[in-house]
């Protein structure tokens, strides 16, 4: 779940969102997603770890980088 709303909301069923997933459709960017701590950057780390090539997603340690970057963008957002 991203932002409080499921990834896939136009299925009926999770078989159908299994079958996009696999068919290379991911979930977009949910639209307040960055008004709820979801920074640019925090994004594109989300989508890096959906990339098919395994060796090609990002470690751990970049992983907890972004999550510490998106801490401080949270930090000092304006309410």
């Amino acid at each position: 779940m991203l932002c409080g709303h499921h990834p896939y909301p136009e299925f009926q069923s999770d078989i159908l969102a299994v079958h996009a997933v696999l068919e290379g459709n991911l979930p977009g960017r949910p639209e307040r997603a960055k008004q709820l701590g979801f920074s640019d950057e925090l994004w594109r780390t989300v989508e890096l770890c959906w990339l098919e090539d395994r060796n090609a997603r990002p470690n751990v340690v970049d992983i907890l980088s972004s999550l510490n970057n998106a801490i401080v963008f949270w930090d000092m957002r304006e309410f």
